[in-house]
């Protein structure tokens, strides 16, 4: 996920300027997990030098971004939100539900992950964000 080690301060706050094109898009609710009434924030996803990109950035609650950044320590509840995101009509947040799925380190403690993602279409644009996602 986004990491802010040796990165200028100029673009650190490039990504808090998205709030108010993802306050639009998400209709002030959680874009991973749909729940609304909570604080959000912008969230970066993927490392990069590259500029701030609003493709790479999500809106999302707390809870969520607690869980992506302990993933090694979620549990099948705590990620219960990609089964949300992946079906998201922006494209954005349906790459962000993928590049949280290829983080994950022991997929083999949650089988309906790779069933999911079996039952997705992942077409050029989607796998376009996705692998900029993973730089």
């Amino acid at each position: 996920m986004a990491k802010w080690k040796g990165i200028s301060k100029a673009r650190k706050n490039n990504v808090p300027e998205f709030g108010k094109e993802l306050v639009r898009r998400s209709k002030s609710t959680c874009e991973l997990c749909g729940e609304s009434n909570r604080s959000l924030s912008v969230y970066e996803v993927g490392k990069t030098d590259e500029e701030a990109d609003l493709k790479r950035c999500v809106h999302i609650c707390d809870e969520c971004k607690n869980t992506i950044k302990n993933l090694d320590k979620a549990t099948e509840y705590d990620l219960r939100f990609l089964n949300n995101a992946i079906w998201s009509e922006e494209i954005a947040v349906k790459a962000t539900a993928i590049h949280i799925i290829s983080e994950l380190e022991n997929k083999d403690r949650y089988p309906w992950i790779e069933d999911l993602l079996d039952m997705i279409y992942i077409d050029d644009e989607l796998k376009e964000i996705c692998e900029k996602m993973k730089h």
